[in-house]
C-alpha cells in the first residue's frame, strides 16, 4: 500500500492562547443565566478588539452542540446557543442575536445509562 502524502498543518492560529482563555472565560456562564450574543460581543470588544470574532465563532458553533460527544465523555456542562428570532444589532456582525447559555448535564444519569446499556 502506498504511503499517503501528509502535509503538516500550520502551527499558527489567528487567536492567541490568551484570547482563547479570555473568550472561554466570557462564555463560562452560570447555567441559570444565559446571555445575548450582543452583550457578549460588547464585553469582548472592551477586552480586545479581535476577541468578538472568536466569541461569535464559538457562539455560532454552540448552535449545534456536540451533545453525544459530551455524553460519552461524561462532561458536566455544555455551551449552547439558540436563535429566538431577535435581530443582532452590532457594528461588525449581522444575523441573529443568539441566546447563549450553559446546560448542566446529568453526569450521574449518563453514567447509569452507560452501565445499563452494557
Amino acid at each position: 500500500m502506498p504511503e499517503p502524502d501528509l502535509i503538516a498543518t500550520p502551527a499558527d492560529s489567528r487567536f492567541s492562547e490568551e484570547q482563547l482563555a479570555s473568550a472561554m472565560e466570557l462564555l463560562d456562564l452560570e447555567h441559570d443565566a444565559p446571555r445575548r450574543l450582543s452583550g457578549l460581543l460588547a464585553e469582548a470588544r472592551r477586552r480586545d478588539p479581535d476577541l468578538p470574532y472568536l466569541v461569535a465563532l464559538l457562539a455560532v458553533h454552540a448552535a449545534s452542540p456536540p451533545v453525544g460527544t459530551a455524553y460519552r465523555q461524561g462532561e458536566r456542562r455544555l455551551l449552547f446557543s439558540v436563535d429566538d428570532g431577535t435581530q443582532l444589532e452590532d457594528p461588525e456582525f449581522g444575523g441573529a442575536d443568539l441566546i447563549v447559555g450553559m446546560a448542566l448535564l446529568d453526569a450521574a444519569g449518563m453514567t447509569a445509562d452507560r452501565s445499563d446499556a452494557a
